[in-house]
C-alpha cells in the first residue's frame, strides 16, 4: 500500500518532524521534550501560573482565570450553550459542527473558521467541556494552526469566571489550512501501524463493556476520566501523574501512540501532546468494519 503521509514506521523521529510542528524553534520529539522540560521549568512564576505548570509542552495548556487579552478565543460547546454564558469576547465554534457524519471534515472546519473571521495567524485558545473542546484543539492542530492552547478545565465549573451573553461580532477570513496529515489516522496508516511494534493503539471509550465487545485487536483500553484530577471539572492531572498513569498502563514515550473513540480520544490525545507523546487520533468507527476489529464476546 502506497500512503505518502504515513508514518514511516522504521525512521519515527524524522516522520514524526515533518508532521508534527510545535511554537517552539525546533520539533519536539519525545528526546528533545524532555530536555525543554528544564528550559521551561526556569519560566517565571507568572508564566508557570498562566500556562500548565512543569508540563513538556507547558505552552498548549492555559489556567482558568490566565490572561487572555490578545487572544482569539473558540467556544467548542453547543450555540444553546454558548448563548447562556460565554467568555468575553469567545465565538462559537460547536465541535459537532465540523464533522461530516461521525468523522472530521476539513473543509467544514475551515470554511467556520473563516466565518468567525479566525486567521491562521491568530493566538487561538480553544475552551468548553473536557473531551468537546479537546476535539476542536486536535481538529485545529490537524489543520496547521501553529498558536493554540487549550483552557483546563470545563469553562462552567469554575464560578470565578465571568460569563456574558453578548456575542462578537468579526469579519469573514481567509484562513488557510497547512494539515499535519500525520495525526489523522486512516485506514492504510492503521494497516501498517497492525505490522509495527513501534506503534500502540488505545482505547478511550467511555466504557470497557465497548471495548470488549467490539476493538480494533492488540490495542489497549485506559479509562479516559483517568487523565483528570478532578472529572466534574475536567482538570488535567500533574505532569507527575500523568507520567506515572502513562508508565503504569505501559505507554511507551518512544513509541507512537493511536488513540480511538471519539471524542474522549481527543481529551487523550491532548494529555500525551502535553507529556511530549506523539500522538495521533483515529477519528470515527469506521474501523468497526474493517478486519482489524475483534471481539471478547461470542
Amino acid at each position: 500500500m502506497n500512503c505518502p503521509d504515513c508514518p514511516d514506521w522504521s525512521n519515527l523521529d524524522a516522520w514524526w518532524a515533518k508532521y508534527h510542528k510545535t511554537n517552539a524553534v525546533t520539533d519536539p520529539s519525545p528526546s528533545t521534550a524532555v530536555l525543554n522540560q528544564a528550559a521551561q521549568a526556569q519560566n517565571s512564576s507568572s508564566e508557570a501560573q498562566e500556562g500548565g505548570g512543569g508540563y513538556p509542552n507547558d505552552e498548549i495548556l492555559i489556567r482558568p482565570g490566565a490572561d487572555l487579552d490578545g487572544k482569539v478565543l473558540l467556544d467548542a460547546r453547543s450555540p444553546e450553550d454558548y448563548e447562556k454564558g460565554h467568555l468575553p469576547g469567545a465565538r462559537n465554534l460547536y465541535w459537532r459542527l465540523v464533522r461530516e457524519g461521525e468523522v472530521l471534515d476539513p473543509n467544514l472546519a475551515v470554511e467556520e473558521l473563516r466565518r468567525l473571521g479566525v486567521n491562521e495567524t491568530d493566538p487561538v485558545v480553544v475552551y468548553g467541556r473536557g473531551d468537546d473542546s479537546a476535539y476542536l484543539f486536535w481538529v485545529l492542530d490537524y489543520l496547521g494552526h501553529e498558536d493554540l492552547s487549550l483552557l483546563d478545565g470545563d469553562v462552567e465549573a469554575f464560578p470565578e469566571l465571568d460569563l456574558v451573553e453578548n456575542a462578537p461580532e468579526a469579519a469573514s477570513s481567509n484562513y488557510t489550512p497547512a494539515l499535519r496529515s500525520g495525526i489523522l489516522v486512516n485506514g492504510t496508516m492503521l494497516a501498517q501501524a497492525k505490522g509495527s511494534i513501534e506503534v500502540q493503539i488505545v482505547d478511550t471509550r467511555s466504557s470497557y463493556s465497548d471495548f470488549a465487545s467490539s476493538r480494533i485487536s492488540n490495542s489497549m483500553y485506559v479509562r479516559p476520566i483517568d487523565i483528570y484530577s478532578d472529572p466534574e471539572a475536567r482538570t488535567l492531572k500533574s505532569p507527575e501523574e500523568l507520567d506515572q498513569l502513562f508508565l503504569g498502563r505501559g505507554i511507551d514515550k518512544d513509541k507512537v501512540q493511536i488513540v480511538y473513540g471519539t471524542p474522549e480520544a481527543c481529551g487523550f490525545y491532548f494529555a500525551l501532546k502535553a507529556m511530549g507523546y506523539r500522538a495521533t487520533v483515529l477519528d470515527g468507527t469506521w474501523w468497526k468494519k474493517t478486519d482489524f476489529a475483534v471481539s471478547s464476546i461470542s
